[in-house]
C-alpha cells in the first residue's frame, strides 16, 4: 500500500518461547510474555529490529553460581564463587579467603594487591580498584606518568552493598557494612556501618566494639 509503513525483517529465534530483552525497545519490556499475550502475538505488534542486539534475561531460576578455579587468583580459598559474570583483572595479585562471594557484575582489579578475608560478601555491580594514575607532572599527559599501587583489604565477614566503589588504599574492617552506592576513600573500622559519598560512619553494629566515639565522623578519621 502506498505510504504504508513496512515492518523491518527479523531473524527467527531458535527458541520462540525463550524470554529475551531487546535493547532499544521504547519501554525495555521483556518479549517472553507481555500482559498475557503469546510471544508470537506480541512480536507482531512490536517487531524487532535487526540492528539492535539482544541478550538473554537472567532470572532467579537461570542465574549461575560459578566457583573460582585455583589459578584465578594468587590464593583461592574453599567455596569461593561469583554469580553470572565478573570483570577480574590482575588475579595474580588477589587473595581469596574461604567462602568469599561476589554477586553479579562486579569489577575487580588486583593490580596493587587485594585481599578478601574469609566470608567477605561483595554486592552486585561493586567496583574495587587498587591503583591510580600518578599526576605530579603538569607537563606530561596523565596516562604517561605511570601508576601508584595502593593495596585494598576486605575484612572477615564484611558486607559491601550493591553498587559500591572501593578506592585504592582502603581497608574494610572485619564485620563492617558498606551501604549500597557508597564511595569509600578511607578506611572503615571493624563492625562499623558506613554509607554515602564519601562514605561516613553512621553507627557501629556492636557499641562495645566502637573505637571511641561511634557516630558521625568521616570514614578514616
Amino acid at each position: 500500500m502506498p505510504g504504508a509503513r513496512r515492518c523491518p525483517k527479523r531473524a527467527p529465534l531458535a527458541d520462540p518461547d525463550k524470554t529475551i530483552v531487546q535493547f532499544g525497545h521504547p519501554k525495555g519490556r521483556s518479549l517472553g510474555t507481555m500482559r498475557g499475550q503469546p510471544v508470537a502475538a506480541y512480536r507482531r505488534r512490536h517487531p524487532m529490529r535487526e540492528d539492535v542486539p539482544t541478550m538473554t534475561m537472567i532470572t532467579d531460576s537461570s542465574k549461575r553460581v560459578i566457583p573460582f578455579r585455583p589459578n584465578d587468583a594468587k590464593v583461592v580459598g574453599a567455596d569461593c564463587f561469583y554469580v553470572d559474570e565478573i570483570t577480574w583483572l590482575n588475579g595474580w595479585n588477589i587473595e581469596l579467603g574461604a567462602r568469599v562471594k561476589f554477586n553479579a557484575g562486579c569489577w575487580i582489579n588486583g593490580y596493587g594487591g587485594l585481599v578478601f578475608e574469609d566470608d567477605a560478601n561483595i554486592g552486585p555491580r561493586t567496583l574495587i580498584h587498587t591503583a591510580n594514575h600518578n599526576t605530579d607532572d603538569p607537563n606530561r599527559p596523565i596516562v604517561e606518568q605511570g601508576w601508584e599501587s595502593r593495596p585494598v583489604r576486605i575484612g572477615r565477614d564484611a558486607w559491601i552493598g550493591m553498587g559500591c566503589i572501593i578506592l585504592p588504599g582502603v581497608t574494610i574492617g572485619a564485620g563492617a557494612i558498606v551501604g549500597a552506592g557508597s564511595v569509600v576513600a578511607k578506611d572503615v573500622p571493624p563492625y562499623a556501618v558506613a554509607v554515602g559519598s564519601p562514605a561516613k560512619i553512621i553507627k557501629y553494629r556492636f557499641p562495645d566494639k566502637a573505637p571511641g566515639e561511634s557516630a558521625g565522623p568521616e570514614v578514616g578519621r
